[in-house]
């Protein structure tokens, strides 16, 4: 993990809304593994403008730590989202490095996922 400045969660929240806009153009014109993948990285870009806006911390590549800054970021709440990020990350890996075919339903169970974190994230930054 490295410390990021504060004023620079906009910046990746920005990016996790292209990201899901992204991911449902790719659902409508029937890409489901570019969907997913953007489903996923919207979720990342939004977990680093959490913790960026609560720790001034990012993760490095590791979505351990990921996962770590999540909870940690979350201590002030009473509760986090961490299964759902846990969830995704796990579909990201399953769905980029395995040979997986993806389905309409998979992009859409994943979108569905993304955008509850998302807005859960907006709601408490």
């Amino acid at each position: 993990m490295q410390f990021e400045k504060r004023e620079n969660a906009k910046i990746r929240l920005e990016d996790a809304i292209e990201f899901i806009e992204s991911s449902k153009d790719n659902l409508k014109f029937n890409r489901f593994k570019a969907s997913i993948d953007h489903s996923i990285t919207a979720c990342i870009a939004a977990n680093d403008a959490f913790t960026i806006q609560h720790l001034e911390k990012i993760a490095s590549m590791s979505h351990y730590e990921a996962l770590d800054l999540h909870k940690e970021a979350c201590n002030k709440f009473k509760e986090d989202r961490t299964s759902i990020l846990r969830k995704l990350l796990n579909e990201r890996h399953r769905m980029t490095y395995r040979p997986v075919k993806a389905t309409k339903e998979m992009s859409e169970d994943n979108l569905k996922d993304a955008l509850i974190f998302i807005n859960w994230i907006k709601e408490h930054l």
